[in-house]
């Protein structure tokens, strides 16, 4: 699906070096001659990203700009000031009106496309972020996967699952058990960073599923660092007789109560070293093979990682 561009500026050539530079499969460009036809179409239809120039007729830049941060179905489109003006006073001005970026004319076509892109990119991550952890939530999951796809380098994919989460859920109740995503969220944030020389990404696919992606030469020792701090983490989310005892008593699937173990997790790591993976949902569905398999494993004692070594 393409993203829609609103250039807001009266001169024609910037409309048309614009146009020429994004309009194609991704982008579609639209153009506003002044303020009034830019906010007509703002609101007809709001684009995904908007350059404001300030000085333009019927409405000028600083008030169009105020009026869309004003709107709240509108508010969170990302606007870059395109401006004459590049002192610091001026483009402090226009970051406290609201804007997300400022560029100067004139202007670099490369930085451009930059500054479009990358905001463009931000705005997606805040509306898909999970708001209980603020991690990038299913479709930015899916987009950086495709994206390193796509670039054709090697990746690991680690789909991570909190094994009898519902079960202390149920028995804890919802604070607790969003006390825990929270907790594992920061846990596994903790790991990025110490990590962050293997390129890694993470995504809070929803519930108690997160996601990970990384470069895949070290991908066991990742997922080791996961498994051994979370359950360095699990008895503080039990009361000290449940911690000792190694179990709940809570309620199953049909509504019996029945004995849980404390709460694991499942960490399964597809990569792309031995298989090759067209596409997003292929990834997907050989990290969801490998996930079901360490659910089922009888006996375990902890939480488990298995990187997937098998080849097409």
């Amino acid at each position: 699906m393409r993203k829609t561009l609103l250039v807001a500026d009266d001169d024609k050539d910037f409309q048309g070096i614009v146009t020429r530079l994004f309009e194609g499969r991704e982008w579609r460009v639209e153009t506003a001659g002044d303020g009034i036809s830019a906010l007509e179409r703002i609101a007809a239809r709001p684009p995904d990203i908007i350059l404001l120039d300030l000085n333009m007729p019927r409405l000028g830049g600083r008030e169009l700009l105020s009026k869309i941060r004003k709107t709240s179905s509108l508010a969170m489109i990302p606007v870059i000031i395109i401006s004459g003006d590049s002192g610091p006073q001026e483009q402090a001005c226009e970051f406290w009106l609201g804007a997300d970026d400022f560029i100067s004319k004139p202007f670099n076509a490369l930085e451009l496309v930059s500054r479009v892109e990358g905001a463009a990119r931000r705005a997606r991550r805040i509306l898909a972020a999970n708001p209980l952890t603020r991690l990038p939530g299913s479709p930015a999951i899916e987009e950086e996967a495709a994206r390193r796809l796509a670039a054709g380098g090697p990746m690991a994919f680690f789909y991570i699952d909190i094994d009898n989460f519902k079960a202390y859920n149920d028995r804890y109740g919802y604070l607790n058990g969003d006390n825990v995503i929270k907790r594992t969220a920061e846990m596994l944030s903790g790991v990025q960073e110490d990590f962050a020389g293997e390129d890694v990404f993470l995504g809070h696919a929803g519930g108690d599923d997160f996601v990970l992606v990384s470069a895949p030469g070290k991908a066991e020792e990742i997922g080791g660092a996961i498994a051994g701090r979370f359950d360095a983490l699990v008895p503080g989310f039990y009361s000290a007789g449940d911690a000792a005892r190694g179990a709940i008593d809570s309620r199953d699937s049909f509504g019996e109560i029945r004995e849980f173990p404390l709460m694991t997790l499942s960490v399964a790591i597809a990569t792309n070293e031995k298989k090759k993976f067209s596409h997003y949902a292929k990834i997907v569905d050989t990290a969801g093979e490998i996930k079901k398999y360490l659910k089922a494993l009888k006996g375990r004692p902890g939480s488990v990682y298995l990187k997937d070594k098998r080849g097409d």
